[in-house]
Order: structure tokens, then C-alpha cells, then sequence
């Protein structure tokens, strides 16, 4: 799974366009940029302005009046975001045309008037003033011939291919179109979504490179004649403007930081034109003219709501004279595999090694760590890394080891009631049968010479059934090379179902140590939890498991409803190992076994046993009881060997009872510590 998605996320990145877009949304609506400078001013032709003058278009002696007051306050440059391609029809000669007929002097008197157009221009030409270009998508080839201010190419010797293009313009009529000091492209294209994020800075028109209109009122500005434009292979690394150098992504576009709309920006162009605008507020600034009134302004979507397209240039403009530009670097192609990577990597060590409880949390663990890194690059740093694309990824992973884990649970819970069914078809069978069941029992107790080779401990162990097959049971293993794992244990009931369902959990409990679980209490809790599931017999286990670390001689114990078991220390009376315990397993299902703890010294000895010990009965029906037990272990000699324990303990028991029929199953299991 992990392989799969990091092949399509490096191979086919448009398929996470979707949610990589909309954590940087995200990113801009918690933390856009909330305090910025007003090094620029947008004069809007508001509903105010409208109400005022009246409907739009206006006739161009007023845009002339307004341009002309602008620039009258001594502003850096003044752009205006609107192509003007037909002539004025209320200007006097073009209003002729359509009059009709009247008298030959009034007409003549008529076309003596001043060209409204030829005002405009002649406003126009007045200062710094920008001219909006728009750029067309024809079938067929319309090159364009207007003015632009040129690039020099820095490093490189032909454009990139990744630039917007476009190989036909709409301009303004020629006597404006030449009258401005600058030409600036307002075509911007949104991402897929419809959503403005990005303004591109340089865009091919014609076969040429030209400006933006952001980019070339920062060209006024710095009075500069021409852009230097830095080209590394097929992508452009920034922009140059007089001494500004702006950093772009490949294909010359920049990421603006927005913050929310700002009345703070705009000025009614009714306020200019009727002289309340204080004369200092065009001062050293940047002015954009542009239209906002209701049902004439070009509205657009942004991270932060919808702006004019006006707008959206200030908040560009802001950007890079602030030095604040939001980025996304291209080392972020790598990173945010990279980041797959990882994150999925450690679902896939860890989780197995986790309880089922845990692992809920332990995959949620790395969401929340791609979260505050992707949010801290954006705060700190105005870094966009996609951390959505690496949470999907990370999200399908865990699914994936959940559903194999639970599918390997079923297996094996399958696997343990084909085999619970099969022991019980068994018990139907002959005797020869019963001692063939009886051999297959004892075949499955581990062999007490396996662990000869490791003189950190001497061990015995004997179980005999009061039937041919047994409800007792005792196992030991090493989970590694210092931990002994031991467990003794009773099924209510004897024979096959006893035996068969010891079975069921003794193999759950081995299954849970050698997977991983090396707490005791987890590991009777998880056995009491699954095979509490299936228990149509209704019976219940008394187990005592513990885990003996050979290195310190520290056991590790949980006691499940079993008889406690014996201590032999040098020179002391044996003891009974005192307990919280629990109740026996499949009594309480979802009781929650503690983890207890016993320090031997070296030379100690520990014996478990079943109540067939204790409980053994004479003919008289007295019982053996635990205080006699005790007794026959301190007459057994000192520093005898485990074994010798063992075959001493039932040969008390063999003479206690004189022959008479068993009444419970015996198990006797000693382990002494020799020291580390």
C-alpha cells in the first residue's frame, strides 16, 4: 500500500490537487497576514462615486479629471486596472455620429469641442501612469505589436515553457493605449478549483515576454527601463525590477499572502474628484485605479473570501515591497514523499508491537505531528508544504495494517475453533483413541532438558491427569535470551473439553509473548478477552503466568483465581507468595489482571501447582491441604535439584492418598534461580 501511493504521488501529483489546495487555503484563512503597510492605494469607483457621477461607463473628460488629480498629489505610479478598446461615445465627435440631424452651425460649433479620448491621453501622458493590457486565446494567430517594456534574460537564453501564454491581446485604442507610460498584462488564470492563489509576474504574449500589471507599476516605481528576468534550465528563479530581485516559482508566478479585504486600502474616486482627499494621500505611494461599484466589479475567489481583481494586485504589490512573499520551494517535491515515507514506515514497525487499545492513538500520533509542522513551516517561515498528501497516505496505511490485523485474528480464531471442534469429536472416540489423545497431550508439555544449556536456572515439571487427557497444563519458553516465560494452569472440569480448552489458551497466551507482548498482565488480559468470545462449555481457567528475567531473578506474575504458589528460600521455612490476583479467566470477561512482582535470590525456588496438590483426598475423603504441602517441601533436602522438588512432592501425594481413585488433576512446576 505504502508503495503504491508514493508511486502516485510522485508520478501523478494533480490527484491530490484537491486537499493539497485546500490545506493552503487553510493555511492563509488561521493565519493571513493581519498587519501590513498601505504603500498602496486603490481609488474605487464605488457605488458612492456612481451615485454621484452617475452610471458607468463615465465619460473620459471625468476619468481625465480624476487621473489628473491623482497625479496631482505626487504618487510613485498610478495604474489603471481596465481596458478601454472603443472610443468614448460621449465624446463630441463620436456623439455627432449618432445625433442625427441638426443644424449646420451647431454641429460645426459641436466638433470644435475637445476630444474626450484626446483628454484622457493627454491626462494620461502626464505622469507614470499604466495602461492595462489583456491577453486573448485565439484559434487563429492575431500577434500583437503594442508597447511593452522588455527583459533581459539573465543565465538563460530562451523563456521557459512553463509560462502563460497567449498569442493575442485586447488593448486599449491606439491614442490611450500610446499615451501610457506602462503596459501591463490583467489576464491571471485561477487554479483548477476557480480560486486566485497564485498572480504570475511574466507571461508570454505573441511570442514575447510582458509584464504584469503588478509587476510593471513596480517597474514605474523604480523608474526603471527594462526587467531582468533569471532563468536556471527551463524555470525561472526571479525577477529582477531597477533593485529589487523578486523570488517566483518555476513558472514565474508568486503565491500572495492575503489578508482579509481592507477598507483601509480604497478611497471613493468621488472624494477624489470633488476635492475632500487629503493632499498628501497619494504622496510616495502606489495608486491603482479600479472598479468596485455593485454589478460592474470583476469579483474573485481567494483563500480569504471574494476581492476585486484590483484588490487581489494591492495585496501582491504589499507582498513584495513587505519582503513577505509566501513560497513553496522545490525541495517540497521531495519532502513531502519523504514525509510519506517516514510516517508510513513507522505505522508499519510499530503498530504491530502496540496493544490493540493503543493503536488507535499511536495512528493518530503522526496526523497530529504532520499538522503542526505543516502549520508552523506556513506561520513561521510563509512555507506552503503539503502535508495533506502525506496524512492521506499515512491514513491508508494504518486501514491497511488494521484490516490485515484483524483479518489475522480471524484466521487464527478460526484456526483455534476448528481445532476445539475437532478435540471434542475426538472425546467420542474408542479408548485407543483416548490414549492417542493422551500421548498428543503430553506431547505438547515443552521438554524440561530444552533449557539444560542455560545454568542461570534448573527446572521440573510433571503433570499427570486424573483421566487419560488432563484440564491441566503448565508451558515455559524463553521470549529471548534473558526472559523465561511459565504458566500453570486448571480447566474446570476434566478430560477432552478440559484439555482442549487449556489448550486454546495456553496457545493464545504463548502467541501474545513471542508477538511481542512482554507484560504478563497484558498478556492474561488479552487471553481472558478472546477466548471469553466463544465459551459454550462455560468453563473457566485458574493460571498463574509469570516471566522470570534470568539476569536479576525479578518474576514478573499474574495470578488468575490459582492457588498460590510455594517459595523456598535458604535457610527459611517455605512460604506462600501472597497476591492480589484476579479472578480465574472466562469469570469476568473484561476484568483488568494486575502485574505483580517477586525477587528471588540465587538458590531460590519457586513451585507452582495445581489444587490436585492441596486437594488431594484419601479414602476417608480428608484433604492433603496446604499446610501439609508445606511441610513435605521442608522435609525435602536442602539445595535439592528441581526435579527431585518435583518427584518427592508427588511421591507425598501418592502416599497421602493410598491408593485411592484421583480426584483432580496434578501439576507440579519448579524453577530455582541459580543467580545471573
Amino acid at each position: 500500500m505504502l508503495a503504491a501511493f508514493l508511486f502516485f504521488q510522485t508520478a501523478f501529483p494533480s490527484l491530490f490537487y484537491g486537499p493539497r489546495l485546500a490545506l493552503f487555503d487553510l493555511y492563509q484563512y488561521t493565519a493571513p497576514r493581519l498587519e501590513h503597510d498601505s504603500p498602496v492605494v486603490i481609488v474605487a469607483i464605488d457605488d458612492a462615486s456612481l451615485k454621484t457621477i452617475g452610471q458607468w461607463p463615465w465619460p473620459r473628460q471625468i476619468k481625465a479629471r480624476l487621473i489628473s488629480a491623482i497625479l496631482g498629489g505626487k504618487p510613485l505610479s498610478v495604474g489603471i486596472d481596465m481596458i478601454l478598446p472603443e472610443a468614448d461615445r460621449q465624446s463630441p465627435e463620436e456623439w455627432l455620429r449618432y445625433a442625427g440631424d441638426m443644424p449646420r452651425g451647431l454641429s460645426d460649433d459641436i466638433r470644435k469641442l475637445p476630444s474626450h479620448d484626446a483628454m484622457f491621453a493627454q491626462a494620461i501622458a502626464a505622469g507614470p501612469v499604466m495602461l492595462g493590457v489583456g491577453g486573448l486565446r485565439l484559434v487563429e494567430d492575431k500577434k500583437d505589436t503594442g508597447a511593452f517594456a522588455p527583459f533581459r534574460m539573465i543565465d538563460g537564453a530562451a523563456a521557459p515553457s512553463t509560462l502563460p501564454s497567449f498569442n493575442a491581446a485586447l488593448r486599449s485604442i491606439p491614442v490611450l493605449d500610446s499615451a501610457a507610460a506602462g503596459h501591463g498584462l490583467l489576464s491571471v488564470d485561477p487554479d483548477p478549483d476557480g480560486v486566485f492563489r497564485r498572480v504570475p509576474l511574466v507571461s508570454v504574449l505573441s511570442k514575447r515576454l510582458v509584464p504584469s500589471m503588478g509587476l510593471e507599476m513596480l517597474r514605474l516605481t523604480a523608474k526603471a527601463s527594462w526587467f531582468n528576468l533569471y532563468v536556471d534550465g527551463d524555470a525561472i528563479d526571479g525577477i529582477g525590477v531597477g533593485p529589487l530581485k523578486i523570488p517566483t516559482q518555476a513558472d514565474g508566478s508568486v503565491w500572495v499572502h492575503y489578508s482579509p479585504s481592507d477598507s483601509r486600502r480604497y478611497i471613493s474616486a468621488a472624494d477624489v474628484l470633488s476635492g475632500r482627499t487629503d493632499a498628501s494621500t497619494f504622496e510616495q505611494r502606489i495608486v491603482l485605479v479600479g472598479v468596485t461599484g455593485l454589478g460592474t466589479t470583476d469579483l474573485r475567489m481567494t483563500p480569504v473570501g471574494y476581492m476585486s481583481g484590483t484588490e487581489i494586485t494591492a495585496q501582491l504589490l504589499e507582498n513584495i515591497l513587505d519582503g513577505r512573499l509566501a513560497g513553496r520551494p522545490e525541495w517540497t517535491r521531495l519532502a513531502e514523499p519523504g514525509l510519506t515515507l517516514i510516517c508510513g514506515l513507522f505505522l508499519i514497525v510499530t503498530l504491530p508491537l502496540v496493544r490493540a487499545r493503543w493503536q488507535g492513538l499511536l495512528g493518530l500520533a503522526p496526523l497530529g505531528v504532520l499538522a503542526v509542522l505543516g502549520f508552523e513551516l506556513w506561520q513561521q517561515s510563509l512555507l506552503l508544504v503539503d502535508v495533506a498528501t502525506p496524512m492521506i497516505g499515512e491514513a491508508l496505511v494504518f486501514v491497511s495494517l488494521l484490516a490485515g490485523s484483524f483479518a489475522e485474528a480471524d484466521k487464527h480464531r478460526r484456526h483455534l475453533r476448528r481445532e476445539l471442534e475437532a478435540r471434542k469429536i475426538a472425546a467420542a472416540k474408542t479408548e485407543g483413541e483416548m490414549e492417542a489423545g493422551r500421548r498428543i497431550q503430553t506431547g505438547m508439555l515443552p521438554r524440561t532438558d530444552s533449557l539444560a544449556h542455560d545454568s542461570r536456572l534448573d527446572l521440573g515439571a510433571l503433570m499427570v491427569p486424573a483421566r487419560q487427557i488432563g484440564g491441566d497444563l503448565y508451558d515455559f519458553f524463553k521470549i529471548d535470551g534473558d526472559r523465561l516465560f511459565f504458566a500453570v494452569g486448571d480447566v474446570s472440569g476434566k478430560g477432552v473439553p478440559a484439555a482442549l480448552f487449556m489448550a486454546l489458551g495456553k496457545s493464545l497466551c504463548r502467541s501474545y509473548a513471542l508477538h511481542g507482548e512482554h507484560d504478563v498482565g497484558a498478556i492474561i488480559n488479552r487471553a481472558n478477552a478472546e477466548i471469553s468470545r466463544d465459551n459454550p462449555e462455560m468453563l473457566f481457567i485458574t493460571m498463574f503466568a509469570g516471566i522470570l528475567d534470568l539476569r536479576s531473578g525479578e518474576v514478573q506474575f499474574c495470578n488468575a483465581g490459582h492457588d498460590a504458589p510455594f517459595i523456598l528460600r535458604n535457610g527459611a521455612a517455605p512460604e506462600s507468595v501472597v497476591s492480589v490476583g484476579g479472578p480465574p479467566l472466562c469469570v469476568v470477561e473484561d476484568f483488568s489482571y494486575p502485574t505483580e512482582t517477586l525477587q528471588l535470590h540465587p538458590g531460590d525456588l519457586l513451585c507452582v501447582t495445581t489444587d490436585g496438590v492441596a486437594e488431594a483426598m484419601d479414602a476417608t475423603g480428608a484433604l492433603m491441604g496446604v499446610e501439609r504441602t508445606k511441610r513435605i517441601l521442608a522435609s525435602i533436602a536442602a539445595g535439592a535439584d528441581p526435579k527431585t522438588v518435583v518427584e518427592e512432592l508427588y511421591a507425598a501425594v501418592q502416599r497421602f492418598v493410598a491408593g485411592a481413585e484421583a480426584s483432580d488433576d496434578l501439576t507440579v512446576l519448579a524453577i530455582r534461580w541459580n543467580g545471573p
